[in-house]
């Protein structure tokens, strides 16, 4: 090692700890500390705005392998089966890069190969990133930087990123205040479910629906009830086409089995889901009736931390902003945080000065997520897609944290700091507030509906 080479140690290898590694892996000694005993990803599908994709397009991202569906078309029904609405954008053209969708397992696989792969392959210098599979992470000293195992080893790090999700062993450490241990219920769940292709046009009697038709634009398809229950329905394809994915959503307090708030593996019902949607079109009620392996999953929200950062240790993905899925940016975050190690990339850094330039990581990333959480907050109470979409703008300009850290120091200079696009205008004054005391924002009221894109 250099005296520039640290070492990194990061607790947990989903989206973001996987980009992170391959993002430090060019200079540093990267080990990640998994808990499962294997390689495994939990979930369905995931889609990944311009903002995230833009990121993913620099560190040589295979979109083949990763079985990517640019999208350009959604469509919006409501419950009684009439198309509401109909939008086709040309985000290359509009934000210089895709929209598109995964299943989160061929994301993740790739996302893995980046931060492990032999350096001769990618065309990097430094070492691949090391997975020590099984190895549970229960404690640590987030100023020295040091995490203790389930077995007892005691692991030294010079930085320490903990994307270990939504039930971090780290957060509380870090924001040391009990009220931001636990991310709280957002008043609805999401029955989750994905379809073969094959089963897909069995149920068409034989024709490839459109939303599976490879040689048409890929396309988000939702059904909404556009009442006080919020139900929606929301499909769309991945793995090249291989997979109709399906998030379908309702009132926590219209569950007979209260959702699992710590699982993504729960069991769903599937008669339950079908009573709660038989007001809805008969083409969208055929989907459930054939559904199989439904799981069950409460959407939780954290409120905005007050800190990422403490000493060595620094929280990214969920395990610093979990938000619920209504605009899409849960994994656009995790993607944003770990590109923000490109801090740590250059001949400034050395042990010493961790601590300051995750301060610098700190001023960026946590004003841009949390005011997308409080974004999300907004558009969970929304009824129209049109509402929903306010803040595409502001969602889908960020690149990089080399350009928004230096938007903030240009603001600073002016006396202004404000770096809020003006689409997101309704939020100024919070963000505002937010970013002139840096340690204090209000907290996110939970909400009883959901609204999804």
């Amino acid at each position: 090692m250099t005296p520039h080479s640290l070492n990194v140690a990061i607790i947990g290898s989903g989206l973001a700890g996987c980009l992170a590694a391959r993002i430090l892996r060019e200079q540093h000694t990267v080990t990640i500390y998994e808990r499962e005993t294997a390689k495994a990803e939990a979930g369905a599908a995931i889609n990944l705005g311009p903002n995230a994709v833009h990121i993913l397009n620099g560190v040589d991202f295979d979109r083949r392998r990763a079985c990517s569906i640019p999208v350009t078309r959604v469509l919006s029904y409501n419950k009684q089966g009439e198309l509401t609405r109909e939008s086709i954008h040309d985000y290359v053209q509009e934000f210089g890069t895709d929209w598109l969708f995964h299943h989160r397992v061929d994301l993740r696989d790739e996302l893995l190969r980046l931060a492990t792969a032999p350096s001769e392959e990618l065309g990097l210098s430094g070492e691949p990133a090391t997975v020590r599979f099984g190895a549970r992470v229960v404690d640590g000293d987030v100023d020295e930087g040091k995490l203790i195992l389930e077995d007892g080893e005691v692991v030294e790090a010079d930085l320490v990123i903990a994307a270990d999700g939504i039930r971090s062993i780290m957060r509380g450490p870090v924001v040391n205040d009990d009220a931001y241990i636990t991310a709280q219920p957002s008043g609805s769940s999401a029955f989750r479910f994905t379809m073969s292709r094959e089963k897909v046009i069995e149920l068409h009697n034989g024709e490839v629906p459109e939303i599976m038709d490879s040689s048409r634009p890929g396309t988000l398809l939702g059904v909404y009830a556009l009442d006080p229950t919020e139900r929606r329905v929301i499909m769309y394809p991945c793995r090249n086409y291989e997979i109709l994915n399906f998030a379908v959503l309702a009132p926590d307090n219209m569950l007979k089995t209260p959702a699992s708030s710590d699982s993504w593996s729960a069991p769903g019902d599937r008669d339950e889901m079908i009573s709660l949607f038989t007001d809805f079109p008969d083409w969208v009620l055929k989907y459930f009736r054939a559904a199989e392996n439904i799981k069950l999953w409460q959407l939780r929200m954290q409120d905005p931390l007050p800190t990422y950062i403490r000493g060595r240790t620094v929280l990214i993905g969920d395990a610093a902003h979990a938000m619920t899925p209504h605009q899409g940016q849960g994994g656009c975050q995790a993607i944003e945080d770990a590109e923000g190690f490109r801090l740590f990339i250059g001949d400034h850094v050395t042990r010493e000065n961790v601590p300051t330039i995750l301060e610098d990581f700190d001023r960026v990333r946590r004003p841009r997520a949390s005011q997308i959480q409080l974004n999300t907050s907004q558009a969970t109470a929304r009824h129209s897609a049109k509402e929903i979409y306010r803040f595409r703008k502001f969602n889908f300009t960020y690149r990089g944290i080399f350009e928004e850290l230096r938007r903030i120091k240009e603001s600073e200079k002016a006396g202004q700091l404000d770096h809020v696009d003006h689409v997101a205008v309704d939020n100024a004054k919070q963000t505002a507030s937010f970013i002139s005391q840096m340690n204090i924002l209000p907290k996110v009221v939970a909400q009883t509906s959901t609204s999804v894109v």
